[in-house]
């Protein structure tokens, strides 16, 4: 609004300036006598005529002052309008430092308001990075718990695993003591029978009656045989679950494969273990049905004999003596099947006590086997190494071709970084000398299987190959072959063991 007036009084006074009127100030310095007559004009719309009138009286007075007069105005008028020029310059120059001061207020505020959007958008920026970066540590977080998360579950599995070898050798242990049960029940059965058949044969004076109880402690003898061989099997079976689930649980934390294996071995065990213990308890069933209507046929007998018990009366002795002998026999015969079941029970403790034997002797063999094939390696190598000729460079314990083996991490086939050098050197070497050839061996630890072993052995000597043609060796010069697990150096069973098999040798005494 402010602008706007001074716009307008600007407007007017060079309006003024450019009709050449002095400012109300001047006219205000002229005489009393020439407002009044200026009034009198003004005054009147239709004055002409009488001014007109008037200056033609006053013309002849007026004539000697109108030189003077005309001089005045003309001073005052440029004096007027002199002031005017200031004035408006001044005005002008006073708006063009309000101008600057507006564009400057306006820089200014365009400046806050641009270093206000900055730091905005730098705190926007701040923001969104802490966003980020929490984002990340949060993802982080999430990322390890759930590693941490996984490796538990593992470790449940594998605990689970071992907990179903357990209780399956236990099961095998519980139905071996539920089979010597059963056997035991059956031998009190078999006595109670035994008893019932003395009883009957006392008042019996049929020999037939006494020949079917004979016969039925035949088929006794013979169930009882049945179950005792049964009893056997499961008790081998048992063993053999027992000790497959132990050996399993030594060789968990070297080869979860072979867990694997040697769980599902010891579960099928467990249920052939469990099938022989259900055909030996269906066959003490079966014992025992046929020995109830062997009982049942045994009373029925013996109310016939009961009835021909006048008929027998004169021979009722000798039929107690028969009697007498036939339980004789039949005590002698349930002697005689427990002897026999502790010599089976003997017998099968003796097999396992051989068998473990035989292991520790096969193992303990193995171990020499490996010493001795160690030791004659280490022998050949000697030798070879005493043959070879003083000069050549292969034989100088200080250089890097004195190592002949290169190690790698487990399950891992590519040359290390510390071992490219010794690979080089070989290099260099063979390229050097083309009459000699090397026969690279590839190995590996006896964990995993014998065709992974053999493969993962195979392309580790592949690896070194591949250096050594780089390096500018013919093909000719090298063979490449792997043994797997077949060859350790090392026979324990331990990492620094299988660190020591891992390995590919370089051998320059190949024929």
């Amino acid at each position: 609004m402010k602008n706007i007036v001074i716009g307008v009084l600007l407007a007017s006074l060079l309006v003024a300036c450019a009709s050449d009127e002095p400012p109300v100030g001047d006219l205000k310095k002229r005489g009393r006598a020439a407002a009044s007559s200026s009034a009198v004009v003004d005054s009147a719309p239709g004055a002409s005529v009488g001014v007109d009138v008037l200056n033609d009286q006053n013309n002849a007075s007026q004539s000697s002052n109108s030189a003077s007069i005309s001089n005045g105005t003309a001073d005052q008028e440029a004096a007027a309008k002199a002031v005017a020029e200031e004035v408006a310059l001044a005005e002008a120059r006073a708006a063009e430092v309000q101008n600057a001061a507006v564009e400057a207020a306006k820089v200014a505020a365009a400046k806050a308001e641009a270093e206000e959007t900055a730091l905005a958008e730098a705190r926007a920026a701040e923001v969104q990075n802490a966003a980020v970066e929490a984002a990340k540590v949060a993802a982080a977080k999430a990322e390890a718990e759930e590693t941490a998360l996984a490796e538990a579950r593992a470790a449940e599995v594998q605990n689970a695993a071992l907990e179903a070898a357990k209780a399956a050798a236990a099961k095998a242990a519980a139905d071996e003591a539920a089979l010597l049960a059963e056997a035991r029940a059956a031998e009190v059965q078999n006595a109670a029978l035994e008893a019932a058949k003395a009883a009957a044969a006392k008042a019996a004076a049929d020999e037939a009656a006494l020949l079917a109880a004979a016969q039925a402690a035949e088929v006794q003898n013979a169930a009882l045989e049945a179950a005792n061989v049964a009893a056997a099997r499961a008790a081998a079976d048992a063993a053999a679950a027992r000790e497959a689930a132990s050996a399993a649980a030594e060789r968990d934390a070297a080869n979860a494969t072979k867990v694997a294996l040697e769980l599902e071995a010891a579960k099928a065990a467990a249920a052939q273990a469990a099938a022989d213990a259900a055909a030996a308890r269906e066959a003490a069933s079966a014992a025992a049905a046929r020995e109830a209507a062997n009982a049942a046929k045994v009373a029925a007998e013996l109310e016939a004999v009961k009835a021909s018990a006048a008929q027998a009366a004169a021979e009722a002795a000798a039929a107690r003596e028969a009697a007498s002998a036939a339980a004789a026999r039949e005590t002698a015969n349930t002697a005689k099947v427990a002897a026999e079941l502790e010599a089976a029970k003997a017998s099968a403790a003796q097999a396992a006590a051989d068998a473990a034997a035989v292991r520790e002797a096969a193992n303990a063999s193995a171990a020499q086997n490996a010493a001795k094939a160690n030791a004659a390696r280490d022998a050949a190598k000697a030798a070879a190494a005493r043959e070879a000729v003083v000069e050549d460079s292969l034989n100088i314990p200080s250089s890097l071709l004195a190592k002949r083996s290169i190690f790698y991490p487990n399950d891992t086939d590519a040359v290390q970084e510390q071992d490219k050098r010794t690979v080089q050197a070989h290099a260099k070497y063979l390229a050097e000398h083309q009459n000699r050839s090397v026969r690279l061996e590839g190995h590996a630890d006896e964990r995993g299987s014998s065709e992974y072993n053999l493969a993962l052995g195979q392309r580790r000597a592949d690896g070194v190959k591949k250096m050594l043609l780089a390096g500018g060796v013919k093909e000719s010069q090298i063979e490449s072959i792997s043994y797997g697990e077949e060859k350790p150096m090392s026979t324990a069973h331990n990492e620094a063991a299988w660190s020591q098999n891992r390995r590919t040798d370089l051998n320059y005494n190949a024929k």
